[in-house]
């Protein structure tokens, strides 16, 4: 009998496979990494609102230009 093309399974090439699970773990990781964030922002506003703790503001504070806290 013939071989009929597409039908039956069809093997990867190694190169794919593992090209396939790089991007899927850099996807995962994204997803962690954005479930994070947002976690943080929650549980920011959740502790005190939008209030500026002096000091301590990632980049308006006065450690973000550098200067010593206080």
């Amino acid at each position: 009998s013939p071989c009929r093309a597409g039908t039956g399974p069809k093997e990867l090439q190694p190169w794919l496979i593992g090209l396939t699970a790089v991007v899927v773990f850099l996807f995962i990781v994204f997803v962690l990494l954005l479930v994070n964030r947002l976690w943080q922002i929650r549980m920011h506003r959740k502790q005190g609102g939008l209030q500026e703790t002096r000091g301590t503001d990632r980049y308006h504070g006065r450690g973000a230009a550098g200067l010593a806290p206080g």
